[in-house]
């Protein structure tokens, strides 16, 4: 049976840790797609209609900004978790993330490296326009939140959180830390079958409607 993930990169090593003695095939994407939703969707598009010979295709994505309405299964079963997003995702069992993303912009190690990350994102803007320029523009992007909220999942090193603590200090914000998980990814590919994850028929296609309720 050939089993495939389909998966934003921003996760690579926690799916990867997790699933490292699976027979799973891994397919990722770049993170920076989530900056162009209608991008997303067609590379997510694509790649499912590359796996013609697939039994089950399994999404680590969420709803991704509208990026996953109209995917389409082809060929096999296509299986995903019912969430906005990656944050959801890895912070499922939180009942006050809503609350959360008031105040926090959110970071694990994928998101401090990734081409998507604060600091990709402050060290080309600061080879475009200057140092002091480029920390008027994080600052005035992030002066909405309070904090930078380090979510340990496992796989992050001492590297990481200085990284974390330096680009904290850079946008005059504190940091937080919390502990996330993948443990919905893992019941997802157990095939557990609840409420918690959206499945697809070959040929059926994916609604907003399916990210609002189990009915």
């Amino acid at each position: 049976m050939k089993r495939v993930m389909i998966g934003c990169s921003v996760l690579k090593k926690e799916v990867e840790a997790m699933l490292k003695c699976s027979d799973i095939e891994y397919r990722w994407l770049k993170e920076h797609l989530h900056n162009t939703p209608d991008l997303l969707h067609l590379e997510i598009q694509a790649a499912i209609d590359a796996e013609t010979d697939a039994d089950i295709i399994y999404l680590s994505y969420g709803l991704c900004g509208k990026a996953l309405v109209d995917i389409k299964a082809r060929s096999c079963p296509v299986v995903m978790p019912r969430v906005d997003d990656c944050i959801a995702m890895i912070l499922n069992d939180r009942s006050d993330l809503g609350s959360l993303r008031c105040s926090s912009y959110f970071v694990s190690q994928g998101w401090l490296w990734g081409e998507d990350g604060i600091g990709y994102e402050h060290d080309r803007v600061k080879e475009k326009y200057g140092e002091k320029r480029a920390l008027r523009i994080a600052r005035a992007m992030f002066k909405n939140y309070q904090y930078l909220l380090f979510i340990r999942t496992g796989v992050e090193t001492a590297e990481d959180k200085q990284k974390c603590l330096s680009m904290a200090e850079k946008l005059g914000l504190k940091v937080n830390e919390t502990s996330g998980n993948i443990h919905l990814l893992d019941e997802m590919i157990r095939d557990s079958k609840d409420d918690r994850f959206i499945r697809l028929a070959p040929g059926e296609v994916i609604t907003e409607e399916m990210f609002w309720s189990a009915d």
